[in-house]
């Protein structure tokens, strides 16, 4: 039996579309430009000061009122990234989601948050501050251990712990960092 490997045919240009596609700040810019760009066309100011002020000004439009809360927002989320640019993943797989969500409600997918059968969840299996501890965990770790080759996981659990803590987390002491991370292989 011959198997071959499929060939793609993708240029450069579709490639490197294809990673800026991946690139969370750049779409985050973008979205904020478009935003922007609607305020602009209503000719109303792009400036921090004026865009905070429009947030819940009854002067406006809702549409242009939507628009001052995306850039706001964008702004909030790129400076985090700056501060923390561990956060770049989560900021991604959160746009990922909000278009699954958005499209999943425009087709009607979603149920009733007030229904019964969705307050009735099992909360602890849906524990998303779990899912984002481990998340970080496991980045500032593969992020330590590109850095500092050779280093055991035990090394490693400690760093991420002084890292974590020394940018003002909480709950990430070694022992907790050793439970969340039990079983975790090292590439």
């Amino acid at each position: 039996m011959d198997l071959k490997e499929p060939k793609l045919d993708l240029s450069l240009t579709q490639i490197q579309a294809a990673i800026e596609d991946l690139d969370p700040r750049k779409n985050l810019q973008s979205i904020a430009a478009s935003a922007a760009d609607i305020l602009a066309e209503s000719e109303l100011s792009t400036k921090w000061d004026d865009v905070i002020l429009m947030l819940d000004s009854e002067n406006i439009s809702e549409r242009l009122r939507l628009a001052a809360h995306i850039i706001f927002r964008a702004k909030l989320i790129l400076d985090e990234m700056d501060r923390n640019p561990n956060t770049k993943t989560i900021v991604y797989n959160t746009m990922l989601m909000m278009d699954a969500l958005e499209v999943s409600n425009l087709k009607g997918y979603i149920r009733d948050p007030s229904s019964p059968e969705y307050q009735n969840l099992d909360s602890d299996t849906l524990s998303m501050e779990s899912a984002l501890k481990k998340e970080r965990i496991i980045s500032i770790i593969k992020e330590l251990q590109t850095n500092n080759p050779g280093k055991g996981i035990t090394w490693l659990r400690r760093e991420a712990s002084k890292v974590l803590t020394s940018e003002g987390f909480k709950g990430y002491s070694y022992r907790q960092i050793m439970r969340d991370t039990k079983g975790l292989k090292i590439d």
